[in-house]
């Protein structure tokens, strides 16, 4: 005997008799007659059509995931091609006719700010006032280390130190 017929027959016993299972779920008490009891893709004819929304509703899901995918991956890309030519621009902007300090005045650090800028050195050989400086492009905003050193400046906790390497 194959094992589809044996599953029948399981199934027309079980169908047959008066049995009955509990729902793990709410804890109903359901019929076994009423169950749609199948073997393997051998369903009963609701089971075929919940089985087969099922699928349909999951092809659907797949698209919409595979979409979104796409989606993201192009997003990502780019914001990588912004953050990449963010960090370009950032670098050449002292060289830029409409950047505002002398760019002989500019020294980079890019990190956590861009410049550290000595107003009026180049040009008179005497700095008159220091200025720090980040260059943003886009939509593009101080991250938090950057907004805690302008704070800083702003409330006048700047210091100088001088390390003596012979003291050392």
């Amino acid at each position: 005997m194959n094992n589809l017929s044996e599953a029948n027959r399981i199934i027309d016993l079980l169908e047959s008799k008066n049995y009955f299972a509990i729902c793990p779920c709410c804890n109903e008490t359901i019929p076994l007659k009423k169950a749609g009891l199948f073997y393997l893709k051998h369903f009963t004819d609701k089971g075929e059509e919940l089985y087969n929304d099922y699928m349909a509703q999951l092809k659907e899901r797949e698209k919409e995931l595979k979409e979104r995918e796409k989606s993201i991956s192009i997003r990502s890309e780019r914001g990588a091609k912004a953050v990449n030519i963010g960090f370009i621009l950032e670098r050449i902007a002292p060289s830029m006719k409409d950047f505002k300090f002398e760019h002989n005045d500019c020294r980079s650090i890019f990190d956590p700010i861009d410049y550290i800028i000595f107003e009026g050195l180049n040009k008179y050989g005497i700095v008159n006032k220091i200025i720090f400086s980040d260059i943003k492009t886009g939509k593009a905003i101080l991250t938090k280390k950057q907004k805690e050193i302008r704070e800083l400046v702003l409330r006048k906790k700047v210091a100088w130190d001088t390390y003596d390497m012979e003291e050392k």
